[in-house]
């Protein structure tokens, strides 16, 4: 196809290139225009980048972590990526995580709701990885947030575990039908200038727990000015829970900075 393109633009007279390339130029301008006016009208952008310090079983001492998080907006349709990488840590992966969020907002009978599909993939060893899948429903209230749902993990045999430990079968563990949930309440309305609130879940960002092993989570914001808000979070996460293993796993403190141009104040 290249070679055809390059053929058909040498026996083109010079008048005729020019004038074929002045109208490719007149509709990639059109067509990036009214990509921008839609974007503009249409679609929100925002940006979060944050930080996680703190101590666990495993850690061995301060494990500091850094994370990125993109979310994109079309009317009802939401995509969010993100990425946390190891600033400080006993492990040996930079990248210690990735998650994809697909979610779609509906109303019925003013009972506002979302749905989301979600996956993440987490390198935490250089012997074994994890993956999620998962589906859940969202439902934010005034003061209250709830989520519902369940997912799939696999724990995957790395190549080098192969090699190293001579592994040829049972090279993937699965988990089916774990429970996602969260409550979360706030002091304030969600379009309040600040707010605290605390909740119960055991999901994040880049992690799902088993739903016997719940983390607590305090957490605070302040919108600085349009459009950038400064969150902190305090999160504490047992051993297991309805366990015999139930006694203290982790902590850690999480400060951040959401860029949001929808925000209005």
């Amino acid at each position: 196809m290249i070679y055809q393109l390059i053929l058909i633009v040498k026996i083109l007279p010079l008048d005729d290139k020019i004038i074929g390339l002045a109208l490719k130029i007149k509709y990639y301008l059109i067509f990036f225009l009214i990509l921008l006016l839609s974007i503009k009208m249409q679609a929100q952008l925002t940006l979060s980048t944050y930080i996680d310090a703190g101590d666990n079983n495993v850690s061995e001492g301060l494990y500091i972590k850094s994370s990125a998080l993109g979310a994109y907006q079309i009317n009802k349709f939401r995509v969010e990526g993100a990425a946390q990488f190891d600033l400080i840590n006993a492990g040996s992966n930079f990248l210690t995580g990735g998650s994809l969020i697909v979610a779609r907002e509906f109303s019925i009978n003013k009972f506002r709701f979302e749905t989301q599909g979600l996956f993440m993939y987490d390198p935490f060893s250089s012997l074994v990885h994890e993956s999620n899948w998962g589906v859940l429903i969202n439902i934010p209230r005034k003061h209250f947030n709830y989520k519902l749902g369940t997912e799939f993990k696999t724990y995957h045999i790395t190549n080098r575990a192969e090699n190293d430990y001579d592994i040829t079968s049972n090279k993937k563990l699965h988990e089916k039908w774990n429970l996602i949930y969260l409550l979360q309440y706030f002091l304030k309305p969600p379009d309040h200038k600040w707010n605290a609130g605390a909740s119960i879940t055991n999901i994040d960002h880049f992690l799902i727990n088993q739903e016997t092993n719940p983390m607590v989570n305090i957490e605070g914001r302040y919108d600085i000015s349009s459009p950038l808000t400064l969150y902190v979070e305090s999160w504490y996460k047992s051993a297991g829970s309805l366990n015999i293993s139930a006694n203290y796993f982790g902590f850690f403190f999480r400060t951040g900075i959401i860029w949001n141009p929808g925000l209005k104040k």
